[in-house]
């Protein structure tokens, strides 16, 4: 429904980009595109669409776009939120219109500029560029323009009671902390790695239970799964749908085992520590970080138990993991903070945020943007803070 009525709207604007559907576009030009919208001086999500020929929007000007094509635009979507600072919301949606295929990258969440590229990229593209789009014009914007960009809106004097609460953030029990060096951990022996390949990629069924059944792991598996009135049973001969599905659980438990390890006891532990600066307290106040999107980074969305550990369901609940929501092309993290009184520092977060960092994010850095806001939405403040990446010392 999105992409038809977006079909419906004018040519290339402030707001919509129509791809030419005749010319691939490089990763850079996208990059240059997707930050001159996000800086346009407009309201709302703005989308780049491909796929249209935009000259014929009434007659045949649906072109398509192949399946291939469509992956590489996915991939290329990801890599955007790498390379652009602060964090923009990325979605990539897709359709079939008359039988084609279309797609647009929806870019949400533009109210945190200027945006810039992050990060040294290629000759085209270095740390510190941005543009604007001005209805079909796309333009370099130099540093003196920056602070037009969303220039804050004229207002009356701001009484005392208008005046937002200063709150200050900082990573874990430092307030003062806004860039954390976290060490990477040595994730090069997970769990069960042999016998998981054997279950994932079984050539032969047969061959596969065959080859597990009479391991460790199937061993305890099957005496959890004796019926309690059975006879102690000496032999190891089992009927075919008995070991299909010890088999089938193997596998089940390898990926608890696997989920465990990489985001519970190789997982990087974080929180953050907040702290209202004023002088009277403020009610309902929440938190929301947002993280990009990367290889080798993840930020777990639920607390991962030991599939050995039997504790129940409630009492693992209860921890107060933080809300994680996976998005494109950010990572949003949701948290309540209720009541903050005055120069009284609390954790944003009753139980810590469990991250997944592998090898391949050594030496980067990750900037996390934050939000705060209070009863009704009200906008409390925002910030940026900064992880590096650096080498676990022995």
């Amino acid at each position: 429904m999105l992409l038809k009525q977006l079909l419906q709207r004018p040519t290339t604007s402030s707001k919509l980009l129509v791809c030419d559907p005749f010319r691939e576009q490089d990763p850079e030009e996208l990059v240059k595109e997707v930050i001159g919208l996000a800086n346009a001086e407009v309201d709302g999500p703005r989308y780049i669409l491909f796929g249209i020929n935009a000259g014929a929007m009434e007659s045949g000007g649906i072109v398509g776009i192949a399946e291939s094509a469509m992956a590489d635009l996915k991939r290329a979507h990801r890599l955007l939120s790498t390379l652009i600072e602060p964090v923009l919301h990325l979605a990539f949606i897709y359709d079939r219109i008359n039988g084609k295929l279309v797609g647009a990258l929806e870019i949400d969440g533009c109210d945190d500029g200027p945006y810039v590229v992050g990060q040294d990229f290629s000759e085209k593209l270095s740390r510190g560029q941005s543009w604007i789009r001005e209805d079909r014009v796309l333009r370099a914007v130099d540093p003196a323009d920056l602070t037009q960009i969303n220039p804050p809106k004229a207002a009356e004097k701001p009484t005392k009671a208008a005046e937002k609460p200063v709150i200050t953030v900082g990573f874990n029990d430092d307030l003062d902390c806004k860039l954390l060096e976290m060490p990477v951990p040595d994730t090069s022996d997970p769990p069960f790695a042999q016998d998981k390949r054997k279950v994932k990629q079984p050539l032969n069924l047969k061959k596969a239970i065959k080859d597990t059944i009479c391991t460790v792991t199937t061993q305890i598996l099957r005496l959890g799964r004796a019926p309690k009135h059975d006879p102690v049973v000496e032999s190891d001969e089992y009927g075919t749908d008995t070991q299909t599905d010890l088999f089938r659980e193997t596998g089940i438990l390898f990926d608890n085992a696997e989920n465990h390890y990489y985001f519970e006891e190789k997982a990087l532990k974080l929180n953050l520590t907040v702290c209202n600066k004023g002088t009277e307290g403020i009610e309902g106040v929440s938190i929301e970080l947002g993280f990009p999107r990367l290889p080798d980074f993840d930020v777990a969305d639920q607390l991962y138990f030991s599939p050995f550990d039997k504790r129940p369901s409630y009492e693992v609940k209860n921890q107060g993991y933080p809300v994680v929501e996976h998005r494109d092309g950010a990572i949003l993290v949701r948290s309540s903070l209720g009541a903050l009184a005055p120069d009284r520092p609390e954790p944003a977060f009753r139980c810590a945020l469990r991250l997944a960092v592998g090898p391949r994010m050594m030496g980067r850095k990750v900037a996390i943007l934050y939000k705060l806001r209070g009863q009704s939405e009200q906008s409390l403040g925002k910030g940026r803070l900064k992880i590096k990446f650096v080498k676990e010392s022995v």
